[in-house]
């Protein structure tokens, strides 16, 4: 606790779990916008590529 640059180390720490918290909740909420976004392209009746036939 007596090391000059303990302020910096914490703050360092601080600052990367609020970093990777914030691209965790980012993909989080981009995985469920797009999941919501093919669901009601499905509800639509809108064909995947990979169900169709190939040729």
């Amino acid at each position: 606790m007596d090391d000059p640059h303990w302020g910096f180390i914490v703050a360092a720490y601080l600052a990367t779990i609020i970093i990777l918290s914030g691209l965790i909740y980012w993909i989080v909420t981009d995985y469920r916008l797009l999941k919501r976004a093919l669901a009601a392209l499905d509800a639509a009746g809108t064909k995947r590529r990979s169900d169709g036939e190939k040729g």
